[in-house]
């Protein structure tokens, strides 16, 4: 970074872009940029890096998307995670397992059986290895599970899961080595503006100038861009999540990846013999102010989780849930993320929003937003659709026509 003049007794910088947050999308912006010959990239964090949603987050790598933008930033993703070593240097801990995605199939429910065949046909045409199973396939596959209540399941071969903080360092060291700056426990304040235009940030040590100011602050991007009469549709919601030891009739190893919308829960692997798992909205996801939470998992909660997982695996009713934590959602009224420029707004991008679902796509997003900046669109993905402006239209509208029906509330959309 290049230092200018002293202004009130502090020193100012400047820099090209600065990115506010250090969790996977804003190290995997910062590489990019750099990759793509940005001087001068400068990311800020407030505290060490993947210390918010990075850092608790189980970093499952599901693909499964009813909509083309977020399935292929879930695929180049994966891909990505799966060729770590080559093409970002280091360990990001992938650990391929399979995944096993399901929706209810009863009931009204019912068009979800021919809206999945829709979403796989989808999906293997940008090249995912992905399939259609039946009940009966999930239980040759993984005996231990109960499939009374689904017809059909989503099956990827190649998906599994990673260690967040792993890949998250390895990124940030990957940016560093393309010429990016990174800079821990040093806190953005307030954004600068001249008129219309954002200018910088403020920091306790001083000020920042740049062309462009990137958000990726989760739930905390809120208040920062509060100020700017910018009103972010975006809430911060506590979600918990249990690591319980499998009883013996379990395999030791474990089993595939499952985000089961059916069930009613989520789950990987944690270990030898250990799960981590959680459940899908409802009554456990509460709306917190991010500044003032609870970090620990409730007591109990462990134990409450059992008979969501018990209804696909019936040997986990006997597991013996050992300890918790809570991390926090970052929620659009939608469940997409929010990415790229704010109209009346310019030298501002936004990379928030991410509903408990972003881990899986934060080095595909970074790419992309970061070509999007350099070049004024992003042709590997189109982020258009993502854009803060569309909660001025019917936001509501479905992303695809095969989007799911769902009689129960999972969090977020498919």
């Amino acid at each position: 970074m290049e230092m200018a003049e002293q202004r009130g007794g502090a020193a100012t910088e400047t820099a090209d872009v600065v990115i506010v947050g250090g969790g996977i999308m804003g190290v995997s912006l910062a590489r990019g940029l750099a990759l793509r010959g940005v001087r001068r990239v400068l990311l800020l964090e407030r505290g060490t890096l993947a210390s918010g949603a990075s850092g608790r987050t189980g970093a499952l790598l599901r693909q499964h998307y009813s909509n083309l933008p977020e399935a292929s930033l879930a695929h180049l993703s994966l891909q990505t995670f799966r060729a770590w070593a080559d093409e970002i240097g280091g360990d990001c801990g992938f650990v391929n397992t399979g995944c096993i995605v399901t929706v209810s199939t009863s009931g009204e429910d019912a068009v979800n059986i021919e809206r999945m065949q829709q979403v796989i046909a989808m999906q293997q045409s940008i090249g995912m290895r992905t399939q259609v199973i039946s009940a009966a396939e999930l239980q040759q596959l993984q005996p231990f599970t109960s499939v009374d209540d689904i017809a059909v399941a989503a099956y990827e071969p190649e998906a599994g899961f990673v260690d967040s903080l792993a890949a998250t360092r390895s990124m940030a060291e990957a940016a560093q080595r393309a010429g990016a700056t990174i800079r821990e426990n040093c806190a953005v304040l307030a954004l600068r503006r001249d008129g219309d235009r954002v200018t910088g940030v403020e920091t306790a040590d001083g000020i920042i100038e740049a062309h462009t100011v990137v958000v990726a602050a989760g739930p905390w991007s809120t208040r920062l861009v509060a100020p700017l009469g910018l009103d972010l549709p975006v809430e911060a919601q506590r979600v918990q999540v249990t690591v319980l030891a499998r009883p013996l009739s379990m395999p030791l190893d474990g089993t595939m990846t499952y985000v089961d919308t059916a069930a009613g829960f989520f789950c990987r692997n944690w270990g030898h013999n250990r799960t981590l798992a959680g459940v899908g909205g409802g009554e456990f996801h509460d709306v917190v102010d991010p500044d003032d939470w609870d970090e620990r998992a409730d007591a109990g909660f462990g134990q409450r989780v059992l008979p969501y997982l018990a209804r696909r695996m019936p040997a986990m009713a006997q597991a013996t849930p050992l300890y918790g934590h809570a991390g926090l959602y970052d929620m659009t009224p939608d469940t997409h993320p929010i990415l790229g420029p704010v109209d009346g707004l310019p030298g501002l991008q936004l990379m928030v929003g991410f509903s408990g679902a972003g881990f899986k796509k934060g080095p595909a997003i970074g790419a992309c937003l970061a070509e999007q900046i350099v070049d004024g669109r992003s042709d590997t993905v189109d982020l258009a659709p993502f854009r803060l402006a569309r909660f001025e239209g019917n936001w509501h509208e479905p992303w695809s026509a095969w989007e799911y029906h769902f009689t129960t509330d999972f969090g977020h959309r498919f």
